[in-house]
């Protein structure tokens, strides 16, 4: 869907703890997470949900700032 949107001119972020998968499918922007699970590639259950929501606040300004960077092909930027 990325791949998709980026045709159609809407810059995208893919956030996932697969970046392979992501390259594979040529999405552009790829934000590789360190979430815990593959499952859950924007935070960790687990976790008390006062450091969660920290967590997922700044997971989301780095998805935003990764929003602004111009690629011509897939790039993985972690976080």
């Amino acid at each position: 869907m990325a791949k998709e949107l980026e045709r159609e001119g809407i810059p995208t972020v893919l956030v996932t703890c697969l970046p392979d998968v992501a390259k594979d499918v040529g999405a552009n922007r790829i934000l590789k997470t360190r979430a815990g699970h593959f499952h859950h590639p924007f935070g960790d259950p687990s976790r008390p949900e006062a450091s969660e929501r920290r967590w997922r606040l700044e997971a989301t300004k780095k998805a935003l700032e990764v929003l602004t960077e111009p690629v011509t092909e897939p790039t993985v930027f972690e976080y």
